[in-house]
């Protein structure tokens, strides 16, 4: 089922695109026309047979790669058309067309500057959370997620993270899970331990696992982030400077994963409770515990335009921050990007919060 669907979808990707390049190149005769066509319908299922045999991995991300390009060929063509259309109906004027394909090449190579400018350039952003529990001083946490760590993602931007954090000066550091995209080898092969290891802070560096470290190479993860000196908390809970508890749970996929509220028995709910995991699909769950503050990752906020709309519809909070129950809820777009290094809509972000207290 699953085949058909991507069969299908290059069908029509490659449908798509001859329409467009042939609008484009505008060929005078049927055989170049022929040509053009006959060679997207051969790289768009090469590219497609060459992902399948890497089904979900490094080659189907670059067979992503190659789709997500063509659909920013698709966005061009209606910003085109639209330009076009104001020029010719809005003021009358005759549109020439070497002006409306030189615009179409810039709107493209623009488009895809500023997805691959937003996945790797990164903003901080910044949230204060206030509990009515008792806190003699407020403690800074900065928040990262999925690095995805990679073919496209490695030692360049986990050195921009490490001096990003320690500009910040949190007092502890965690990881909300997709730590790697998928293995360890990228990350064993060009030795990004060295990198990761000077991620550092105060009260330590914590993380959880993700979906994509969940697939096969979890232990080997697990060792490498450890060996970073990175706390990996599985279903676990430490006390911070011993006035906030740090409770880490792991991602939906492990089947073996305790509650919430089993894990909040093990700690001293009247101190401040940060809880840490991948995703935000239990707000109803966590909102009515004695939590304080949530954190997660996992979503993107959608990150290739318009998931970062249609994903709201069917994620209970697809990014940002929302107050539920008595627990603050913030969920980051992620440091990475996962299978494709494009962000349009989204940006690459660290958070840092603020906790304290009213009293």
């Amino acid at each position: 089922m699953v085949m058909w669907f991507f069969i299908t979808f290059t069908q029509l990707l490659t449908i798509m695109t001859s329409m467009i390049l042939l609008w484009f190149t505008r060929p005078k005769r049927a055989i170049s026309k022929v040509a053009l066509v006959l060679a997207i319908f051969i790289f768009n299922n090469a590219i497609l047979v060459y992902g399948y045999t890497e089904f979900w991995y490094e080659r189907f991300h670059v067979y992503l790669v190659v789709a997500i390009l063509q659909g920013f060929m698709l966005y061009t063509v209606a910003i085109t058309a639209v330009v076009w259309f104001i020029l010719s109906k809005g003021y009358r004027q005759n549109s020439n067309a070497k002006f409306i394909r030189l615009f179409a090449i810039v709107t493209f190579v623009s488009m895809v500057s500023l997805a691959v400018f937003n996945a790797y350039s990164p903003v901080v952003h910044r949230l204060t959370v206030t509990t009515d529990k008792p806190l003699d001083k407020p403690m800074d946490i900065a928040l990262i997620s999925d690095t995805h760590l990679g073919r496209w993602f490695g030692n360049r931007q986990i050195k921009k993270m490490v001096d990003l954090v320690d500009e910040q000066n949190p007092d502890v550091v965690v990881i909300a899970g997709d730590i790697m995209n998928d293995t360890t080898i990228a990350y064993d092969n060009t030795n990004m331990h060295e990198q990761l290891s000077q991620l550092k802070a105060p009260l330590g560096v914590y993380a959880t696992l993700g979906n994509h470290d969940y697939r096969g190479y979890d232990e080997a993860i697990t060792q490498a982030v450890e060996a970073a000196g990175i706390t990996a908390l599985d279903s676990e809970s430490v006390l911070l400077d011993d006035a906030v508890w740090l409770v880490g749970r792991s991602d939906d996929v492990d089947l073996t994963r305790l509650s919430a509220d089993t894990l909040l028995k093990q700690v001293d709910t009247q101190r401040p409770v940060v809880f840490l995991e991948h995703r935000p699909s239990t707000m109803d769950e966590i909102s009515g515990l004695p939590v304080d503050l949530h954190l997660s990752g996992h979503t993107h906020g959608g990150q290739i335009f318009p998931l970062t709309i249609l994903k709201s519809w069917f994620e209970p909070l697809n990014y940002g921050a929302k107050k539920l129950g008595g627990t603050q809820f913030l969920v980051t777009s992620g440091y990475g990007f996962g299978p494709v290094p494009f962000r349009l809509g989204t940006r690459s972000e660290i958070w840092m919060i603020h906790l304290q207290s009213t009293s």
